[in-house]
Formats: C-alpha cells, structure tokens, sequence
C-alpha cells in the first residue's frame, strides 16, 4: 500500500498564499482630517451626497433620510456621530450605505453614513491588525475593531456594527427628544 501524500497535500502553502487567505478588504473614509477603514463587506455602495429630508427632534448626527431607490435610509453623520461637530458637505463628500450585521429580529440596518470623502480600498491582512490601545484614540474605543498597519501609517478600523447599533440609536433618538 503507498502512503505518500499526493504534491499537491504535500506542499506547504507558500507565505503569499496565507496572506491571501487571511487578508480581508477595507474602505478607507476621511472623517474631518482622519481616515477610518471599514471592512468593504458591509459596504453596499457609494453616492454622492444628494437630497436629504431632516427629521425633527433627532440628535445633529441624525443628517436625515433619504430616498434610495425607494426605500427610506436613515443618515448618520459619522464625524458629529463620534462627538465633533456636524459635517460640512463639500464636492468629495460622499454617503456610504453600509448594511449592519445585526442578528436580531428586525435583521439587517441598512443606513448611509456621511462622510468627508472616501479614498480607496485597502487588502489588510489579519495579523497587521492590533488590539485598540486603552488610551490615545480620537473617537471612543468601542467604535474602533482595531489599528492595522497599512501603507506606513496606522488605520483604525471601524466597528460599524457598534457605531450604528439599532439599540443604541434608539435610546440616543429617544433620549435627544426629551430634552
């Protein structure tokens, strides 16, 4: 009986194959003079920044909604979401429509996020993404997945899921309209 493994088992994948298979896509967003990344997977598409009808009694990072292909999508101004001032809009300002990955009985939230500009996309690899340091983060640590290592510089990735949860938003609307 031959017990030799076939070449193909054999061989051991080369180090650019498990960099294929553990590296994952990212969009990079400017939010005022930062740049976030958010995984491309929740990322249904890109607009430019078009009409939207303000909604009374909602907290200034409810930008509004609006109208995509005749569904009403709320819109979330990350900058004034994260605790600065409202967005300015200007000609790169884009609205990125993100479906969240909520496991509850309502299922997915599909909501376009306000940003300052969206610039490319990056491939990050698993192991260039860090823990989020316990101090020195713009924006609360709780919104942030990670610190990868791209391009030179270090990337926070964003927890979209956390930033937009559907809890959350509630109790920060209901809680703007009492005041």
């Amino acid at each position: 009986m031959d017990t030799t493994l076939p070449a193909v088992l054999d061989a051991a994948p080369s180090s650019s194959q498990v960099e294929l298979i553990a590296a994952k896509q990212y969009l990079c967003l400017a939010v005022g003079r930062e740049t976030y990344a958010v995984g491309i997977d929740m990322v249904r598409e890109i607009l430019e920044v078009g009409r939207m009808t303000p909604l009374p009694l909602t907290p200034e990072f409810v930008r509004g909604v609006m109208n995509l292909r005749g569904a009403v999508v709320p819109v979330i101004d990350l900058k004034a979401r994260f605790g600065a001032e409202q967005a300015v809009i200007g000609r790169r300002s884009s609205v990125v429509i993100v479906e969240t990955d909520h496991k509850d009985q309502d299922g997915p939230l599909v909501v376009g996020v306000l940003v300052d500009g969206v610039s490319e996309v990056l491939e990050i690899a698993d192991q260039d993404i860090e823990p989020v340091p316990a101090l020195g983060t713009r924006i609360p640590r709780e919104f942030l997945q990670g610190m990868a290592k791209a391009k030179g510089t270090l990337l926070s990735i964003l927890d979209a899921d956390r930033i937009l949860a559907r809890d959350t938003m509630a109790t920060l609307i209901a809680g703007h309209i009492t005041h």
